[in-house]
């Protein structure tokens, strides 16, 4: 599936999908690459409620910023899937960065073993 690409920074790109539950979780499950597990454990969206996808600080999109861990679960999101949102939302959080959000490989360098000299200050 492809993704959005914005290459002005300064240019917003705004879109809505009108649509039913089904195809809603199916474009969520082919959007963030989700299994077929999670897509079965997705609930039904009720009549009229929207999902908000915004571009996150790491250049993804998540439903984090406009729905809280009550809501993502609401809708069958597991613990994990949340984190995953949260992470595309607001970056990685915690000491390792590397296991915590799969998103930001480029910061293998800031392991907890690594050598002085890619440490930051």
């Amino acid at each position: 599936m492809k993704k959005f690409v914005c290459h002005d920074p300064c240019q917003e790109t705004n879109i809505i999908i009108v649509t039913h539950g089904l195809s809603s979780r199916i474009f969520l499950m082919k959007w963030f690459d989700w299994t077929i597990e999670q897509f079965e454990d997705l609930n039904r969206m009720k009549p009229s409620e929207f999902q908000v996808l915004q571009l996150g600080h790491g250049g993804e999109y998540s439903l984090a910023f406009h729905h809280d861990d009550k809501k993502l679960h609401e809708w069958g999101l597991s613990p994990d899937m949340i984190e995953d949102q949260k992470c595309k939302a607001y970056g990685p959080t915690g000491v390792k960065w590397q296991g915590t959000c799969d998103s930001y490989p480029f910061m293998d360098c800031f392991a907890e073993d690594s050598d002085d000299e890619n440490t930051i200050i």
